[in-house]
């Protein structure tokens, strides 16, 4: 089956008002294909008519569908290790000591959870730092737009992709075997709950200044500005003071809510709610923090490319058809664009792939080697990330992410010297950028800030470098 342009729009606008999900032109492939496949379903041959059922209050039940057909379920537990590492070491044995000396639970929203690695990973964290939790003293709650996804979360059964992040020693421990499939344990599940939720039209599932944890990863990288406005002031309602917020490292609050202070956890920036404190202190700054002997590392954020205008609607039919698979990109660009895609997603494994396709096309391509050095460092290959990032400031001196992903690399490997020159040319570099492309790179961070995050780092790493010579003596 074959769609019109408008057609799509149509279907796209219908969605966006229900969800508040964008579908642009980036997106239109698998729009069309969900449509497809659920009007079949129907026995419904004709968009006008779908269109209508949809808008119609008779149409919940097919709009569910509808969402269920095209909402993003690729995720994995133990995503992004610099997150982990942060909840692991300080937000949780934190978030639990201030839950046990007021004598009440930690609470945890996993908003937007899909099939459920999210909340239950967080689970699985809980359960290293306190073994006898219970529900009663740990409330997680996984919500989603998606009922399939949260049926799936409920049987918490895996495929390998989904646990391919997480140690040998998670599997072990939280999983059991069952033929090929991995089968979250019960004293997991027992720690968290799944609820069928909308997060732009329905009410928050917690009491305000009730949630310890909130995370939200990869979620309003699919709405409006506006959209992630209204709910991120949702989020601050419900977040009790000192709570914390995750986002994916595509996401910021730049530009978007300045009532959270914006925290430095070793490799990874978090959100925190601010606790009343003089209005001063209540903007969007950057505090640093040291967790354990882990260097403070800066990563870059660079916002997924989309398109923010509403879908433009044009007359004629779509080249789009729904009945053969689009074929594999051949150029430079569709690899880099399929890699940009996966990156922002989580799929580091694909975009490594995807970027290292683009690369061999185009080998001077300084993006294709920043985003396979990005994901590699997200799979936490530090050794092979090194190697493609020195490459891309060897194509282009003055690429301050390549700088600042190369300082971090060598810094968890343990090459001081060299990490210490990194973050010095990384400071140097973001100096010397224009305002916009600080913005596209670092979303949004001011420039005099991020430079001198670099040269604390610097020295940090110049500090440790010294003390290895001294002990080497």
């Amino acid at each position: 089956m074959t769609f019109s342009d408008i057609e799509l729009a149509a279907l796209a606008e219908v969605l966006e008002e229900f969800t508040g999900l964008v579908h642009d032109e980036t997106r239109r492939d698998s729009l069309a294909f969900a449509a497809a496949q659920c009007m079949a379903s129907a026995d419904i041959p004709r968009v006008s008519a779908y269109l209508e059922l949809l808008r119609s209050p008779e149409g919940a039940e097919e709009r569910q569908r509808l969402i269920d057909a095209v909402t993003i379920q690729e995720t994995h537990f133990f995503r992004n290790p610099p997150q982990i590492r942060a909840l692991r070491t300080h937000v949780l044995p934190e978030l639990l000591r201030a839950a046990r000396s007021a004598d009440r639970p930690l609470q945890v929203w996993s908003a937007g959870c899909s099939t459920g690695e999210e909340p239950y990973t967080v689970a699985m964290l809980v359960r290293e730092l306190l073994p006898n939790a219970t529900p009663d003293q740990v409330r997680i709650l996984g919500t989603d737009i998606a009922r399939s996804a949260l049926e799936a979360a409920r049987e918490a059964r895996y495929g390998l992709r989904a646990v391919q992040m997480a140690e040998p020693v998670d599997l072990a421990r939280w999983f059991r075997r069952d033929g090929e499939w991995f089968v979250v344990r019960d004293e997991i599940r027992e720690l968290v709950e799944f609820r069928l939720h909308n997060l732009v039209s329905d009410d928050p599932p917690f009491d305000r200044d009730g949630v310890d944890l909130l995370l939200c990863r990869n979620v309003t990288i699919y709405f409006r500005r506006e959209t992630t406005k209204a709910l991120v002031r949702r989020f601050h309602e419900v977040l009790r003071d000192g709570g914390y917020l995750f986002l994916g490292h595509a996401e910021t609050l730049w530009r978007i809510n300045d009532e959270f202070n914006l925290v430095s956890l070793g490799d990874a920036f978090v959100y925190r709610k601010v606790d009343g404190r003089s209005a001063g202190e209540r903007r969007h700054v950057l505090a640093q923090r040291r967790i354990g002997a882990d260097p403070v590392v800066v990563e870059r954020r660079k916002r997924p490319e989309r398109r923010q205008a509403r879908p433009e609607r044009r007359h004629g039919r779509s080249s789009i058809s729904v009945a053969a698979p689009r074929p594999r990109p051949a150029s430079a660009d569709a690899h880099l664009a399929e890699a940009r895609a996966a990156l922002a997603t989580g799929r580091y494994g694909d975009a490594v792939r995807a970027a290292t396709a683009a690369a061999r096309v185009e080998p001077l391509l300084v993006d294709a080697h920043v985003i396979t050095g990005e994901a590699l460092v997200n799979l936490g290959r530090d050794d092979e990330a090194i190697s493609e990032l020195r490459q891309a400031v060897y194509l282009d001196p003055d690429h301050a992410p390549a700088h600042l992903l190369l300082a971090g690399a060598l810094a968890r490997i343990g090459d001081a010297v060299a990490a210490g020159q990194a973050y010095r040319a990384a400071a140097a570099t973001v100096r010397r950028l224009p305002p916009e492309r600080v913005s596209e790179f670092f979303a949004g961070r001011d420039p005099e800030e991020l430079a001198a995050v670099c040269v604390s780092l610097a020295q940090q790493a110049e500090r440790a470098a010294a003390r290895q010579r001294r002990s080497a003596r």
